[in-house]
């Protein structure tokens, strides 16, 4: 599973919202917090927590892939497809319009 920029950020942003939010508690006034005696997570914070985690562990280059890469531009055997890359173009726009 590939994980876009944009969906790191808006996970990133349901995070803090949740953390943001805190349930007050009303016969010690308006102003305090109460505190839970445990903390359950959710699967789908486990699901956030694992591909930030992910994220954070994944290198920045793919160092194979830029070899093999750059291997076959220096061969003059590297060829791209207009129509394939066209294709990942629009399908990656579609995965960020629905996350």
């Amino acid at each position: 599973m590939k994980i876009s920029h944009r969906q790191v950020e808006q996970a990133a942003k349901l995070f803090a919202a949740q953390m943001r939010s805190r349930p007050v508690d009303k016969t010690e006034g308006a102003g305090s917090l109460r505190r839970p005696d445990k903390v359950e997570l959710s699967p789908e914070s486990r699901e956030v927590q694992a591909a930030f985690q992910a994220v954070a562990e994944a290198p920045s280059v793919r160092e194979e892939l830029v070899a093999r890469i750059k291997a076959q531009v220096d061969a003059g055997t590297y060829r791209v497809s207009g129509r394939e890359v066209a294709r990942k173009m629009l399908a990656r726009s579609a995965a960020d319009r629905f996350w």
